[in-house]
């Protein structure tokens, strides 16, 4: 009796358990820290809401920017922000947050969390953060090596 008590309790152990799930990262998770100020002022926008701009002439004065209901918030590299009154529909037609960054940086979000073009913006190297998580990289990532270069 107590030889198949042992048995079962070996073969209860060599039964693997199913994998537990991968916790989700949130894409926002990827994104720089900014000033308790900002990120309070932005914490409602949701990742599908967000663009990240790669220009090969940004002068770093404006590291961000959020665009809704006729507002257009700046964040300043200085820490300060910054608001206007915007027109409708200037460079964005949707309320947005808007991160201007190098391509390197944009690169390594892209390495956690794939990228894609954002449509209808206006304005070229323009990104989004893919609906899923593991879609194809290709050709941003060429993209983005090339924004590198010309930022280099």
């Amino acid at each position: 009796m107590e030889v198949r008590q042992l048995d079962l309790v070996d073969y209860l152990a060599g039964i693997s358990a199913p994998p537990a799930a991968a916790p989700q990262l949130n894409p926002l998770d990827l994104l720089p820290r900014r000033p308790k100020a900002w990120e309070r002022l932005v914490a409602h926008v949701p990742a599908e809401d967000v663009r990240i701009s790669v220009s090969p002439t940004w002068t770093r004065v404006v590291v961000e920017q959020l665009r809704e209901d006729g507002c257009g918030d700046q964040l300043r590299a200085n820490g300060s922000i910054v608001s206007h009154d915007v027109p409708p529909d200037l460079i964005w037609p949707e309320p947005c947050r808007l991160i201007l960054m190098t391509a390197a940086s944009a690169a390594r979000i892209h390495e956690r969390w794939c990228l894609e073009e954002a449509p209808r913006t206006g304005l070229t190297n323009t990104f989004r953060f893919a609906q899923q998580q593991h879609a194809d990289r290709t050709p941003v990532s060429q993209q983005l090596c090339l924004l590198a270069e010309e930022q280099s």
